[in-house]
């Protein structure tokens, strides 16, 4: 049995989820050994087939969901919220008012949603099982503040200013380059001082493991 499973909109979302989590949990040695990939799946030689966030939610409904949560002790969902106002997600970054929603509420509005994708009577039985990481707007907004430094919490266009701000590496969106990004995570001293107000929301409901 897994201890993480990771659902996830896509490979490069995958490696800095789990570097955060080894960097989590630092006394915990050879987790990485214990944190696999189910969406997107990968193949014997790591390659992960097309996923987005709506090949994502479409798995949060399936059967394959919940039988991947019966076989891990916890399952982390990753999603950016970018795309949650699109027709086919439709959760608005504002209120009644227009006004725009803090990231507080903008996370427990989109947990609601991916709960009744999942089932609100499966989520019960194993919400304890089950840890939301909720990036606003995009997870290149978790990775930026170790580039750059930010006189308050940027929330968009995270990836052009991630692409200026890396010197040493290019930012393409594939597995080597976001592991090489988010490594820093992997120490603990450094992933104890991000601000970023979503990533916080995410270490904050991690559980403690044994």
């Amino acid at each position: 049995m897994a201890k993480f499973g990771l659902a996830c909109e896509g490979i490069t979302d995958q490696i800095v989820i789990e570097n955060i989590l080894c960097g989590h949990y630092k006394e915990y040695d050879d987790l990485d050994e214990e944190i696999h990939p189910l969406q997107p799946a990968r193949d014997e030689t790591g390659k992960s087939g097309f996923s987005n966030w709506e090949i994502l939610l479409k798995y949060l409904s399936e059967k394959r969901f919940k039988d991947d949560v019966l076989n891990s002790e916890y399952i982390v969902i990753q999603i950016d919220t970018d795309i949650s106002e699109h027709v086919n997600f439709n959760v608005s970054h504002s209120d009644k008012e227009n006004k725009e929603l803090s990231t507080e509420k903008l996370i427990e509005n989109i947990k609601s949603h991916l709960i009744e994708k999942i089932g609100t009577e499966f989520y019960d039985g194993h919400k304890e099982k089950i840890i939301f990481a909720i990036s606003v707007h995009s997870l290149e907004c978790w990775i930026l503040p170790l580039y750059k430094k930010l006189e308050k919490e940027k929330t968009k266009g995270c990836n052009s200013a991630l692409k200026i701000a890396s010197k040493e590496i290019s930012v393409e969106k594939n597995q080597k380059t976001y592991d090489e990004l988010s490594r820093p995570f992997l120490k603990n001293k450094i992933l104890k001082k991000q601000k970023n107000s979503s990533l916080k929301n995410f270490i904050l409901n991690l559980p403690t493991i044994s």
